[in-house]
């Protein structure tokens, strides 16, 4: 998963997705608006370890900052534990890891 926690000011609400780090072991992380919970997708998503789907997250702040992009950082693997919606399904990811403090610190608090 390619996931950008920034996103552009002007970009339509309904691609506005709700994004973020809930502390250094656990990521929200929204689907795109397409994907169903009884979709083979969907279920892939939110029953992953079961189905045995590896989620790995490739995550940065901004996609362009002055102009130039930016590059994603690989997180790591994660596990659905709590999904909650439908077009989108709102997804809490359990990382494997936990993130260094400095990184979270990073990519949470917005200049």
């Amino acid at each position: 998963m390619y996931i950008d926690l920034h996103k552009v000011a002007n970009i339509k609400e309904s691609l506005n997705y709700h994004d973020e780090f809930i502390n250094e072991r656990y990521f929200q992380w929204q689907t795109p608006n397409s994907t169903s919970q009884n979709t083979e997708r969907g279920k892939g998503i939110t029953f992953n370890e079961a189905k045995g789907v590896k989620l790995h997250l490739f995550v940065r702040k901004y996609r362009e900052i002055d102009g130039k992009t930016k590059p994603y950082i690989y997180i790591g693997n994660g596990n659905t534990v709590e999904y909650k919606g439908e077009k989108p399904i709102t997804v809490k990811i359990k990382l494997e890891h936990e993130i260094p403090t400095n990184l979270y610190k990073e990519f949470t608090i917005k200049i």
